[in-house]
């Protein structure tokens, strides 16, 4: 028998009104004129109702008489014209169904305006693909939701076919001009915005004194002075994400209590400093073609730092950034080019990512808890490796023509990485990982403290026997073997070890087994 509650109808009650029994946690029959969502407390209605999107609150009417309003009263408005619609509609209906969404917007306001007039809101939160008739409703959802003294306000204003405009052809004009009124909201503790226009916006009426989270995605500014102005004035803000924003040019993050800042493909910005003693990550990615200068020298607490096409990040600056933060545990840097001979001292870091640098040469790691290494770009050395024995590394090869100095290098920079629990190197073809036997006994001696490695051939695989022969030679104490392409996966088990001085011998025991997807 289960043990919840269980409701049996009566089909002998009147038909106005059913009696309820229903099974109690112990097995006992209880019954009662009533349901029992009816008896539940208004509190947990409203937190009910709440969590579903607004169609599906409205529809929560239907339970019972005492239901009928409770949907209207909750404390968030979740309204989303996708779930409105439920499935991908003709062309023809589309702006018909949009004026329904609207209508069905104005209705639960209105509901709410009448017999809840006296609630406040925690959250309201619109999105529908803007056309020219929205203005106008959205200025009066917006005033609603401030007049509600809403804490978390949410508004997307979609415009599917400005989404490429606004990333590659910069700056662009959204056609939806927010009101001033939400930056002198005082009860808004998270404010997110996309496909706004705030270039009216007055920098000397914004006040957010309870602002926590802001959230910026497509968003126009005409210039640096509103963020300036926001950042200024909320000083309890913690994260701040700017995603295709337009109209920066020089940006000062700042704030005590500041802990996350993103900062994504904004232009024209040139320049970003940060000065946020309590920052803890730090997300930058700058547009292509672009020289943005990012200066984090301020930071003390980072334990998070992502940075793409930082063109002023040297050697030094990259050496000081990771010393000044002992709590660094994650370090992605991607596209920075200033970068030439990377020395990475960090007790803490556990992952670190090094994506397509192209004038780095050399890189040296002490970082004892260092677990995870990805690296991508062309061949490079590593003069050391200080890392956790429990190391996985992801090397992504990528190079000139293949010549003895390219396998001599490739045999330097796997040396460094032998001491990992597991290698994965992920290569163009198979013959960039394949010596040649006239430069083998050059160079030896051969790499036998690696167990386990995986190999990812991008463009087919000539010859799986030699292959595995040229990785077999370089690795000789390989105990799995994992070679991927086209869509199979070849695992080779190895039992024992390949000896002799000169690189040929026999192996003890050898186990394939292919799996194709």
């Amino acid at each position: 028998m289960e043990t919840h509650s269980q409701f049996v109808v009566n089909a002998y009650s009147p038909p106005r009104r059913r009696s309820y029994s229903w099974l109690d946690d112990g097995g006992k029959v209880c019954s009662g004129g009533d349901d029992r969502l009816s008896a539940l407390p208004d509190s947990l209605c409203h937190q009910i109702v709440s969590l579903l999107p607004a169609t599906d609150a409205r529809r929560t009417a239907f339970l019972s008489r005492r239901w009928r309003y409770i949907w209207c009263a909750c404390p968030s408005f979740n309204f989303d014209e996708r779930e409105f619609h439920g499935r991908p509609l003709p062309l023809l209906h589309r702006y018909r169904s949009r004026l329904n969404f609207i209508r069905f917007v104005d209705a639960a306001i209105q509901c709410r305006r009448r017999f809840f007039d006296d609630l406040t809101l925690d959250k309201f939160r619109v999105s529908m693909r803007f056309f020219e008739e929205l203005g106008p409703h959205l200025d009066q959802w917006i005033a609603f939701a401030l007049d509600k003294n809403v804490k978390e306000l949410s508004i997307i204003a979609e415009m599917k076919d400005l989404i490429a405009i606004a990333e590659f052809f910069q700056p662009f004009r959204v056609p939806y001009e927010l009101p001033g009124a939400v930056f002198s909201a005082r009860s808004i503790q998270t404010l997110e915005l996309v496909f706004c226009d705030l270039s009216r916006v007055s920098a000397a009426a914004v006040s957010l004194p309870l602002l926590k989270n802001l959230e910026m995605v497509n968003v126009h500014l005409g210039d640096d002075s509103v963020l300036e102005a926001i950042l200024s004035t909320s000083p309890l803000l913690e994260k701040i994400s700017l995603s295709l924003v337009c109209g920066l040019k020089r940006m000062r993050i700042s704030g005590e209590n500041l802990k996350m800042a993103v900062v994504l493909k904004c232009s024209p910005l040139s320049q970003v400093t940060v000065s946020a003693p309590n920052l803890e990550s730090f997300l930058f990615r700058g547009k292509r073609h672009s020289l943005d200068k990012i200066d984090v020298s301020s930071c003390r607490n980072l334990r998070f730092l992502w940075l793409q096409r930082a063109s002023n990040l040297t050697d030094d600056a990259l050496e000081k950034v990771v010393a000044q933060n002992g709590n660094l545990e994650v370090m992605i840097l991607s596209h920075c080019s200033a970068v030439r001979n990377a020395f990475i001292k960090s007790p803490k870091l556990w992952m670190l990512v090094l994506f397509k640098c192209k004038h780095l040469a050399n890189v040296k790691i002490q970082a004892p808890s260092l677990t995870a290494l990805e690296y991508s770009g062309h061949m490079i050395s590593f003069p050391s490796v200080a890392a956790s024995p429990n190391l996985d590394a992801v090397i992504h090869i990528e190079g000139p023509e293949i010549s003895s100095r390219w396998y001599a290098k490739l045999k330097d920079m796997c040396a460094k990485l032998e001491s990992c629990r597991k290698l994965w190197i992920k290569c163009e073809h198979d013959i960039d990982l394949i010596i040649p036997h006239d430069l083998r006994k050059r160079l030896l001696p051969q790499l036998h403290g690696l167990k386990e490695l995986k190999i990812h051939v991008r463009s087919g695989i000539l010859n799986l026997a030699v292959l595995e022969d040229g990785i077999r030679w370089i690795f000789p104490g390989l105990r799995n073997l994992y070679v991927e392409s086209d869509g199979c996966t070849h695992h080779f088990c190895y039992a024992g070890d390949l000896h002799a001085a000169n690189g040929y011998g026999r192996r003890t025991k050898r186990k394939c087994i292919t799996h194709c997807s």
